[in-house]
């Protein structure tokens, strides 16, 4: 509870600081919708010359675009405001300092106690999108595939946090390596389903670099209905990037000698 109030917290400070600029929110919706359009006018396209992709027809992808952007919207929001500057703010400007003298868990100040309210507008964009999709699909989610697909976006989401997290932590051991552009890179390889990936590729986005958990896995469980195999494997997936990220944390901290060292 003491963690909710510190998130509560942060994100109310976050959406005062955001308010002060409000013309912000007119031009972070402009270009939210812009982006959006842009990826649906690339499924149109594309769908205007076949049938099916990799047997996901248009509707599916439709549905997974949306998934794609309310995880996007979620990492967008909480986890890259805190780890995107770790490595140069966090460990070569001593941030992590002021987080150590702090009583509050450091990982989590590290990692989540910063947002950026305004990227929840493509959290509502990825919402209208899934119901687009749905209504051409030719059938809607029953509960159960509602609630496993719910289920499947939290373990996505606490992926995305764990690599995230995971590699923040490089930079206690190599504080000028950058891997932002690599983490974008990859991310968006989620966009599309991992069925059009070659079968080497694909095992990598599945068992090394979980990012079917993005959108792939959520989508076909709202489509098609929960499944023990599916669900069972994604819960421990989520749970096993948790407990990595924060065994990883702890042993950068005790590496971790201060930025005046």
């Amino acid at each position: 509870m003491k963690l909710l109030r510190l998130f509560a917290a942060g994100f109310g400070r976050s959406a005062q600081a955001t308010l002060t600029y409000r013309i912000n929110l007119v031009f972070d919706l402009v270009l939210s919708i812009i982006g959006l359009f842009a990826s649906l006018a690339t499924v149109f396209i594309v769908y205007s010359r076949t049938d099916s992709l990799a047997g996901w027809t248009e509707a599916e992808t439709y549905v997974l675009i949306g998934t794609f952007q309310l995880l996007s919207s979620l990492k967008n929001a909480f986890i890259d405001p805190n780890l995107s500057w770790f490595p140069e703010n966090g460990i070569r400007k001593g941030k992590l300092d002021t987080f150590l003298l702090q009583p509050a868990p450091t990982l989590f100040l590290a990692s989540l106690s910063r947002s950026t309210p305004l990227s929840l507008i493509q959290f509502v964009l990825g919402l209208a999108v899934i119901a687009f999709g749905l209504s051409n699909y030719g059938r809607l989610p029953t509960p159960t595939a509602i609630l496993a697909w719910m289920l499947t976006l939290v373990a996505g989401l606490l992926v995305t946090w764990g690599m995230g997290v995971l590699l923040a932590c490089l930079a206690f051991w190599a504080p000028r390596l950058q891997l932002d552009v690599f983490y974008g890179s990859a991310w968006e390889l989620a966009r599309c389903p991992t069925d059009i990936y070659r079968r080497p590729l694909r095992l990598v986005l599945t068992y090394v670099f979980p990012l079917t958990l993005i959108a792939t896995i959520p989508t076909t469980t709202l489509l098609n209905g929960p499944r023990l195999l599916v669900l069972a494997p994604s819960v421990i997936g989520a749970a096993i990037a948790c407990l990595l990220a924060i065994g990883c944390w702890r042993a950068g901290l005790r590496r971790y000698t201060g930025a005046t060292s």
